[in-house]
């Protein structure tokens, strides 16, 4: 790093200095009861963060050099599968771990429901629009009446006296 990028707080420090000195201002009002809550709410969420870092860090040293940057390795050392997408826990062997491939698949699975529903809802709606106007052009066809004429205003006019 830049030693002189350290000096010079940015705009993103100033506001971050200033939303901590803004909820420091309240910590007074707070119980202790919420502040311990609190306390370990943080300690937990800090040691998920160095969890998941240590963890994508050993996946990547694992990848093979040919999976890339896309994340994709069908099989890295030991046969384990390797990368982001991968279906299952490497450390465990089995497809229940925290963000493995199949919880992926499963949450993803609604949404592929849903849009194949709109789908065959859009298919539907077309089927009965197609029909509807098939069975306006074959009255009009089969009519002994000419298609010109109910274009005719005046024959408009002779329907809507009829209707009466």
């Amino acid at each position: 790093m830049n030693p002189s990028s350290l000096s010079e707080p940015t705009a993103l420090d100033r506001a971050g200095h200033l939303l901590a000195a803004r909820l420091d201002e309240g910590l007074p009002a707070i119980g202790a009861d919420i502040t311990e809550r609190l306390r370990f709410a943080r300690e937990r969420a800090v040691a998920r963060a160095r969890h998941a870092r240590l963890e994508s860090a050993a996946t990547a040293a694992s990848a093979p050099a040919w999976a890339g940057q896309s994340g994709w390795a069908l099989a890295g050392p030991g046969g384990a599968v390797a990368g982001r997408w991968s279906f299952g826990d490497a450390r465990s062997g089995n497809g229940r771990g925290e963000g493995s491939g199949w919880t992926k698949l499963v949450s993803a699975l609604p949404l592929l429901i849903l849009a194949l529903g709109f789908l065959a809802i859009q298919d539907t709606l077309v089927e009965h629009q197609i029909l509807a106007a098939a069975e306006v052009d074959a009255a009009l066809l089969t009519d002994d009446l000419p298609p010109q004429a109910y274009s005719d205003p005046g024959f408009a006019e002779f329907l809507r006296r009829q209707d009466r």
